[in-house]
C-alpha cells in the first residue's frame, strides 16, 4: 500500500482505520450511507470521550511535542480501496487514546488493528494504546497520571500498553476490508458479529427492526 493518497479518491472505496476488525455489517451500512441513530447513552459517552481526548492531547502536545489529529491515507491500487485515519497523537511513534467506562486488562484486538494501521503509515516499530476511564471532568482522572516515565505512563483509572507493529495483523485487516468491499459491490450486507457491541451501534435499528 502507498501512503500518498490524493485529493480525489478516484472512485476508491474509503474505509476508516477505526473500523479495523470491527463488525463488517456496520461498516457496510456506513458506506451505503444509511443514517446513524446513536442511542442516547452512547452520545453521552462520545461527548465524554471527546473531552478526554482534548485534555490529554493538550498535555501530549505541550509537554512532549506530539502532533495531534494527524490525518493519514493508505491506498491499495490492487485492492481498490483507501484507509483513512486520524492519529490522536504522533511523534516518533503513534499514540491512540481510548476512553472507556471500564479499563481492559489487555488491549482489544480491533484497537490494536487500528493502531497497527497508524504504525504502518508512520513506519514505526511500535505504538501505544492509552486507556483512560471516562469522567464528566477528565482532569480529575488525568491530574493523577504519572508522566515521569513517558511514554509508559501510569495512574489510577489509566492503563498504557506498548504495542509492536504486526505485519500479519495488517494483512488480516486488509482482508477484512476487502471482504466488505466485495459485499458492497454485490449490494448484499455481510453477516454481522451480533455481539454485546450491537447495543452501541448506530445501525442497530437495521439489524433489529423489531426493537424500534
Amino acid at each position: 500500500m502507498s501512503s500518498n493518497g490524493s485529493n480525489e479518491n478516484d472512485g476508491f472505496l474509503e474505509f476508516y482505520a477505526s473500523e479495523a476488525l470491527t463488525c463488517p455489517r456496520r461498516i457496510y451500512f456506513r458506506i451505503k450511507g444509511y443514517p446513524e441513530k446513536w442511542p442516547e447513552f452512547v452520545r453521552v459517552r462520545l461527548n465524554q470521550g471527546v473531552n478526554t481526548h482534548n485534555v490529554l492531547g493538550e498535555i501530549l502536545a505541550k509537554r512532549f511535542g506530539f502532533e495531534l489529529e494527524k490525518h493519514l491515507v493508505l491506498r491499495s491500487n490492487r485492492l481498490g480501496f483507501e484507509i483513512h485515519g486520524r492519529i490522536d497523537a504522533i511523534g516518533d511513534f503513534p499514540i491512540e487514546i481510548k476512553g472507556k467506562t471500564s479499563l481492559p486488562s489487555k488491549p482489544y484486538d480491533y484497537h490494536m488493528a487500528q493502531l497497527n494501521i497508524y504504525m504502518r503509515w508512520a513506519e514505526a516499530e511500535y505504538g501505544y494504546l492509552y486507556y483512560i476511564k471516562l469522567h464528566e471532568e477528565p482532569m480529575k482522572i488525568i491530574r493523577k497520571i504519572d508522566f515521569s516515565r513517558f511514554p509508559i505512563v501510569k495512574g489510577p483509572n489509566f492503563r498504557a500498553f506498548e504495542v509492536p507493529y504486526d505485519g500479519k495483523l495488517f494483512r488480516e485487516t486488509l482482508r477484512h476490508f476487502y471482504n466488505v468491499k466485495r459485499h458492497y459491490e454485490k449490494g448484499k450486507p455481510p453477516k454481522g458479529e451480533y455481539s454485546y457491541m450491537c447495543k452501541f451501534c448506530p445501525y442497530r435499528y437495521l439489524c433489529y427492526p423489531d426493537d424500534e
